[in-house]
């Protein structure tokens, strides 16, 4: 999309075009808000232990929003955690508790945390009980702020049901 030219030649401005593939810029004039949608999701995103849940088919905007409800976080003071779960490796997902340790590795790395896990993670308690303390116990307490976690591509992971149990 382009925004405007450039004043001396007729180019487009570099910083008005948004590239192929990627969400819109969060000034640009070609977003579409959809009431009452967003202003939902902003409310929601007030709410400690909230969870928003952005389902459309691909290029409706879903990215989009997701850069404003981020940037929106960011105006809070919160902390904000992006998880791609296309990036993660498909042997990640072999098991719940190599997958629940990637996660934890990762959000600690993005909140540039030094990762602590093994002090935290006890196999006899299982990868779940151990991700929660670990969520608790470390990550949370080290931030003292509201943490917004982002999943991107949650869907990936029904392929294996025996972590989304």
């Amino acid at each position: 999309m382009i925004g405007s030219l450039h004043p001396q030649n007729d180019i487009p401005a570099v910083e008005d075009i948004d590239l192929p593939g990627s969400p819109i810029s969060l000034n640009s004039r070609f977003y579409i808000d959809r009431p009452p949608c967003e202003a939902l999701a902003y409310r929601e995103l007030c709410n400690p232990g909230s969870l928003i849940r952005i389902r459309a088919p691909r290029k409706m905007g879903k990215s989009a929003l997701m850069l404003r409800l981020l940037n929106q976080a960011a105006t809070f003071g919160y902390r904000t955690v992006t998880i791609d779960f296309q990036q993660a490796d498909t042997t990640i997902f072999e098991s719940s508790d190599k997958f629940l340790r990637w996660l934890c590795l990762n959000v600690a790395r993005q909140l540039k945390l030094a990762p602590n896990l093994n002090d935290y993670w006890d196999e006899d308690m299982g990868s779940k009980v151990s991700c929660t303390i670990y969520f608790e116990g470390y990550l949370l307490e080290q931030i003292r702020t509201p943490l917004v976690l982002v999943f991107n591509e949650v869907n990936l992971l029904f392929e294996y049901p025996h972590i989304t149990q």
